[in-house]
This record gives C-alpha cells, sequence and structure tokens, in this order.
C-alpha cells in the first residue's frame, strides 16, 4: 500500500500543477473566463473519484469464530470487543488514518419502535396492550407494558434451537439500557464521535449487549497500520445468526465488497452453518473474491502435526464446495498478544509465554499472517488500485496534450500574418463541425443502444420475477404451501383462550422465523446472483460498443490531423488513448446508485393472530347455538385444532398474497431504482471519456481570432507566456508518464 500511496499523491500533485498552470496562464495571457474549463472538469473528476476510491474487505465466519479477534491482530490493538453477543447486529467498519477515533450511528426512534413491535409480535403470548397507539419506548405506560408480557413469558421460550432466544434478548435489552442512553436517541439518526484517548468508549456501547441494540453504525479510524484510508475492514455479524434480518444485512454488504476473509475455527472445524454460508456465497456469484483464514486455538491441539491436519482437513471441505481455496493458518490470539504484548496482563503475557516454548506452532501462525498480508496487498494493489491510477493518469496525458495544442494553435495565430490565420480558423472550424457531427453521432446511438439494453434488462428481471412461471416466486409459494407444522405440540393442557393466544401465537412465530430464514439463505442469493449477472452484462454490452466506435473515430481524427497538418499544423495521437472501458464502482459512486438492500424482501406484512382469533371466536359462536339446539358440543381441544389448522391455512393465504405483492415492489425497485439509473450512469461515463478525448482536437477556436490583431509588445509579450506554459506542461506530462510507467 505504500507505493500505491506515493503514485496517488504524484497524480494528486498533478492535477494540483494543472490548475496552477491554468491560473497562472489566466494571469499573463489575458484569456477569456472559462477557457479551461472543461480540462479542469477532467481534474475535478480525478480528485473526486480518487477520493472515494474504496477497497471494502469484509470479514464473514459463525458467531466465536474468532473474527474480531483476527480483525484486531490486524490493526495491531485490542480495538473491537471480543467474544460480543448474538444481538448486536451491525456491521463494523474500520479504516486506516492520521487520527485515532470512533464514530457511532444510533438508531432514530421510528426504527427502535418499529424493531421491537416486530420482536415482540414474533414471541407467543406477548401483547403490547398500548390502546389505539402504536408503542412508543419513550412513553413509561408502554415500557411497563412490555416488561409485564416479558415477565408473564413462559420459560421455554427464553430458548431456541438451543441458544437464547434472540427477540427476547432483543425486547429485554432495549428496556435495560433505555435509562443509560434515552438522552442519545432523537427522532433521526444521531452520530457521536469519540477521538484519541475517549476512543474505546464505544466499546461500552457495542460491547455492552443492552446498549448495542441501540446502535445502526459503528466506524472506527485506527493510526496503527500504515494502510490507505480508502481501505475498509469490515467486522461483520455471526453469519449463523438466529436472526435471518442480521444475515440479510450481511448480505448487503458484501454485494459490494471487494474481498471476503471468511474465518473458520480450527476449534470446529467447517460446520453446516458454514456450508450453508458458503453455498449461498457461491450462489451470490462472489465465491470467487473469499479468502479464508483457519484461526488455530493453540490449546485445541496437541501438536503442530494435529493442527495441520485439521487445517488440510477444512481446506478439503472448502474444496468440494469452492474449487482451489485460498486458506491461511493463523493464530489471531498469538497474533495478537505479540502486537501489543507491553500492554497484555500478566494472565496474557504468561499464556504468551507458554506459547513461544513451542516454537512450531508460532512460526506457523506468524508464516501464515505473513502469506495473508501478502494475498491482501496484491489483492488492494494489482487487482484494483493501480488499474485505477493508471486510467487517471491516462486522463491527464490527454489534458497535457490538449493543453500543448492549444499553445500550438496560440502560437500559430501570433506568427501569420492576418489573412494566413483566418484562412488556419475558418479550416480549423471546418474540421471540428465535422467532429462534432461524429460526437453527436455517437450519443445519438449511445441513447438508442440504452434502449434495447434497458429493454433486455426488464425482459430478464421480469422473466426472472415472474408470478406465473418464473421458478424463484414458484419456489416461494411451494415454500409456504410445504410448511406443515405439527400443530399437537402447540396444544396444551389448559383450558383457556390465553392457552390458545400463545398457541396460535407461536404457530406463526415458527412459521415466520422459517419463511425468513428460507428468504435470507435461498431467494435473497439468487436476486444478487442475477443482479450481478446483469451488471456484468450491462458493462459487457456498452463496451462492446466501443469497438465500431473507435473505427468511426479513428478515420474522423485521421481526417481531421490530414486537414490540419495541411494547414501547416501538427496534432498528437495521445486523445485515442483515453477511450477506455466503463467503471461499475466509479458510476454507482458519481451518480449515487444504491442496491436495493436485501433486507427489505423480508420486510412484508402478514396479519395472521387476529384473523385466528376471529376464526375461534366464530368457533365459540357457533358451539354455543349447537348447545340451544341441544346439539352435542365439540370440545375446546378440538374447537383449538380447527381454529390452528384454519389459522395456519390463513396464514399461508395472506403469506403468499403479502410476500407476491412485495417482490413485485421489489422487482420494480431493482429494475427503475438502480439498474435503469445504473445503465444511464455508465451509458453518460463511456460519452464523457469520449468527450475528453475530442476535447483534445475540438479546442476553443473563438478566442483564437483575438490573437490577429496581437501587435508589438504585447505579441513578444504572449509568445513568452506560451513559451513558459509549455515547458510546465511538458514537464507535468513528463511527470505523469514517468508515474505511469511506474504503474507497469
Amino acid at each position: 500500500m505504500k507505493r500505491y500511496k506515493e503514485l496517488k499523491e504524484e497524480i494528486l500533485k498533478a492535477n494540483r500543477d494543472f490548475r496552477a498552470l491554468f491560473a497562472s496562464a489566466g494571469e499573463s495571457l489575458s484569456v477569456p473566463e472559462g477557457l479551461f474549463s472543461k480540462w479542469g472538469e477532467t481534474l475535478t473528476a480525478i480528485d473526486r473519484q480518487i477520493e472515494e476510491e474504496s477497497f471494502r474487505v469484509a470479514t464473514v465466519g459463525p458467531i466465536k469464530s474468532g473474527k474480531s479477534t483476527f480483525v484486531n491482530s490486524l490493526f495491531k490493538g485490542d480495538y473491537l470487543k471480543r467474544g460480543a453477543g448474538v444481538v448486536t447486529s451491525i456491521v463494523t467498519r474500520i479504516h486506516c488514518g492520521d487520527t485515532l477515533a470512533s464514530e457511532l450511528t444510533f438508531k432514530s426512534w421510528d426504527e427502535i419502535n418499529s424493531e421491537i413491535a416486530q420482536a415482540a409480535d414474533l414471541l407467543p403470548g406477548v401483547e403490547l396492550d398500548t390502546g389505539e397507539t402504536a408503542f412508543d419506548l419513550r412513553k413509561e405506560g408502554h415500557r411497563a407494558a412490555l416488561a409485564l408480557a416479558l415477565e408473564n413469558l413462559s420459560r421455554d421460550l427464553l430458548i431456541t434451537e438451543d441458544a437464547r432466544n434472540v427477540h427476547t434478548v432483543l425486547l429485554t435489552s432495549y428496556l435495560k439500557g433505555y435509562e443509560r442512553i434515552k438522552d442519545l436517541i432523537g427522532p433521526d439518526c444521531v452520530i457521536k464521535r469519540y477521538e484519541k484517548e475517549d476512543v474505546s468508549s464505544h466499546r461500552d456501547f457495542s460491547g455492552d449487549e443492552v446498549l448495542a441494540v441501540y446502535l445502526k453504525d459503528v466506524c472506527l479510524t485506527i493510526d496503527t497500520v500504515p494502510w490507505d484510508s480508502s481501505v475498509e475492514i469490515a467486522d461483520c455479524q455471526g453469519s449463523d445468526s438466529p436472526n435471518p434480518l442480521h444475515l440479510a444485512m450481511i448480505q448487503d454488504y458484501l454485494v459490494y465488497a471487494d474481498l471476503l476473509v471468511y474465518v473458520v475455527s480450527s476449534r470446529t472445524g467447517l460446520r453446516r452453518a458454514d456450508i450453508r454460508f458458503l453455498t449461498m456465497i457461491k450462489e451470490m456469484g462472489i465465491a470467487d473474491n473469499t479468502t479464508f483464514v483457519v484461526n488455530c486455538d493453540f490449546s485445541e491441539h496437541d501438536s503442530i502435526e494435529n493442527m495441520t491436519a485439521i487445517v488440510d482437513r477444512i481446506f478439503e471441505e472448502i474444496s468440494l464446495i469452492i474449487p482451489d481455496p485460498e486458506v491461511h493458518a493463523v493464530s489471531a490470539l498469538h497474533q495478537l498478544f505479540t502486537s501489543m504484548e507491553e500492554s497484555l496482563s500478566e494472565r496474557d503475557k504468561m499464556r504468551l509465554a507458554q506459547w513461544r516454548l513451542d516454537e512450531a506452532f508460532c512460526n506457523a501462525s506468524i508464516q501464515g499472517m505473513d502469506a495473508f498480508l501478502k494475498a491482501l496487498e496484491e489483492k488492494l494493489t494489482l487487482r484494483k488500485y493501480f488499474i485505477a491510477l493508471n486510467n487517471h493518469a491516462q486522463r491527464q496525458m490527454v489534458v497535457a496534450t490538449g493543453v500543448k495544442q492549444w499553445i500550438s494553435l496560440n502560437r500559430e495565430m501570433l506568427t501569420r500574418d492576418r489573412e494566413s490565420a483566418s484562412r488556419l480558423v475558418s479550416g480549423l472550424t471546418l474540421q471540428q463541425e465535422k467532429l462534432e457531427h461524429v460526437k453527436s453521432m455517437i450519443r445519438s446511438t449511445l441513447d438508442g443502444t440504452l434502449k434495447k439494453v434497458k429493454s433486455d434488462i426488464s425482459g430478464e428481471i421480469d422473466s426472472f420475477f415472474d408470478e406465473s412461471r418464473g421458478q424463484l416466486v414458484s419456489d416461494v409459494k411451494n415454500q409456504i404451501k410445504n410448511y406443515s407444522p405439527d400443530l399437537t405440540k402447540y396444544t396444551t393442557e389448559t383450558d383457556d383462550d390465553e392457552a390458545f393466544i400463545r398457541a396460535m401465537s407461536g404457530v406463526h412465530r415458527d412459521f415466520r422465523q422459517n419463511f425468513d430464514r428460507f428468504l435470507a439463505e435461498e431467494i435473497n442469493p439468487r436476486i444478487i446472483g442475477l443482479t450481478k449477472e446483469l451488471e456484468e452484462r450491462l458493462s459487457e454490452d456498452l463496451n462492446r460498443i466501443t469497438a465500431p466506435y473507435g473505427l468511426m473515430i479513428k478515420d474522423a481524427l485521421g481526417e481531421y490531423r490530414q486537414a490540419i497538418e495541411e494547414l501547416g499544423l501538427a496534432a498528437s495521437d495521445e486523445a485515442l488513448a483515453s477511450f477506455s472501458s466503463v467503471d461499475m464502482e466509479t458510476a454507482r459512486k458519481l451518480g449515487g446508485i444504491q442496491f436495493p438492500s436485501v433486507a427489505t424482501v423480508m420486510a412484508y406484512s402478514l396479519r395472521v393472530r387476529a384473523e385466528a382469533m376471529l376464526r375461534f371466536g366464530a368457533y365459540n359462536v357457533f358451539n354455543m347455538l349447537k348447545r340451544i339446539f341441544k346439539k352435542p358440543q365439540d370440545a375446546k381441544a378440538e374447537l383449538r385444532a380447527k381454529a390452528l389448522s384454519d389459522g395456519m391455512n390463513r396464514t399461508r393465504t395472506e403469506a403468499i398474497e403479502a410476500i407476491t405483492q412485495h417482490l413485485r415492489s421489489y422487482k420494480e425497485n431493482l429494475k427503475f431504482q438502480y439498474l435503469y439509473k445504473l445503465a444511464d450512469a455508465l451509458s453518460n461515463q463511456l460519452f464523457d471519456t469520449y468527450a475528453e478525448g475530442f476535447h483534445t482536437y475540438l479546442g476553443e477556436l473563438g478566442e483564437l481570432t483575438s490573437r490577429v490583431n496581437e501587435t508589438g509588445k504585447d505579441k513578444e509579450s504572449i509568445l513568452t507566456s506560451l513559451e513558459e506554459m509549455e515547458k510546465e506542461t511538458s514537464r507535468i506530462f513528463h511527470h505523469v508518464d514517468q508515474v505511469k510507467m511506474l504503474m507497469e
């Protein structure tokens, strides 16, 4: 990264030199205001793109695999809370910088209340009786209602699948943390920043379960590693979190992560949850960007041979899903303790000393970390950054070429007689009109091609989301229709309406949990995979257009060069080198275009409990009528069974209707708000690239005619200024050319 930072600064320095040159020329040559604005726009675009360049590394893996410890070891300090709870529903982002700081973004009251209401809806027996008003944690009566509901919750609901029920933990945490954090929450998201000695204060929130639930985002800036500030390392939630929404949030970050670091614990090896997640990564089309780290716990291995055998077995298991995986064996805790030895507690110093007695273990960890960092450096530089820097440098060379030609034209105007100078301007004007015509043709052709590209995108998306023939919606419907829980496990001996309410709530909760997990693990990856495929096709289609344009431009510029050479001038071929392929990331960032969150796929509405209770009430009325007419009375257990069965059928019908409508809305958002806008942005980027190259030839001719009347000392002064400007332009050109050579 050191070399990249140095070369990036050279590119930025060249931009500053260009601006200084234009400012100086404006004063000494008395040129019209805005004469150099087109080139200035190119320089501004380069500055902005460099500023917004990012390389995102997502650290993923199951809970307690050692993700936070591994990220801490990369930054050589205990910055992240290790062993965090399962309810921390945030991605912690870390950047390198000059100042140690942390920024916490807190959820708004609306987000908090909505999350509480949703969690309560998924817990049987939890009824937030707040009258006609929506639940609001700020109201004492509403908090009391929530506390009472949790207090009355049966103990069997506190544990789900051998772990604490995530919904009860969430609600309890919101209640416990309210008094401590209420003053920091507002109607909109609030950002709080800590610096230097106060930076560890972020752990008071992110490391405390009852406060972490209030956080929406955590971003740390750390000054211990000399990486570029554009590198972002993210510590994601556990991929096996019991809350499907957490998985969807991880997916949203992975959509545009440049690299995934998947951490596997040598203590547990590859588990079923890992296999599910890796299969999902493959479905999303991002498996090729994944690097694996086996986090080795020295205390779990009798010998280095035993540890190596386990790492080899994990490699073989991963290979069954992702061919030829890149796997590094590292002890994250050993690396972390080594980097911060002076500040360790006596207990941890003793652990480190004990590990060092076995050099084989320590050497294996050190070599594994060195190999990982070397691979990371290669991915950061060779695969991305130097390509971007090379494009920036090429555009700067085009600017320098254009300035050189502008100087040459001005010198010609000053050294020719009036009649010859007028003929030169007339000849150039004619040739530029021809180039403007070609430029207009390119814009028109691009617009026409864009319509077809959008039509193709629309067809692909409509087919993918088709409600009658599409596989996606069909699979969703089948998942709902085939969900057949054993309703007897929800019935109890208690013969009252409250027991039935809990039973129906349990049916609803388990269905929702099952279906949300299906959406997160099966449907979201397919949507992301389709989007990635369409993005690549969009880029390929637009880049393919450049082939015939290249010939068209080459012919047009060839005629232009021949014409101006007949007028006694010379032209350069440098502008042609500026025609390059479109850049997806730049188009997204500069256009403010965001992929629609897959977390919203699970935001469908579902009304079931009230419907089921009405159904149960109808059975009770019918039973009363039968009693009046002296007919046999159905047992309440039979009534409950009928109501549960009908309630489940109603849930299926309601769910199919809700998710179908919701997917329809998501499809339109994906099409019009993302892919169509991305297509427009890429098309504009492509045209602007051509326009930059054309500008080298299509300079401002209007002000040249004013040079015809320059005489005497004024002419000599201008020629001297032009000569100095040409020397400075050549110097900048040579400087940028040297940067390009270093990159190559």
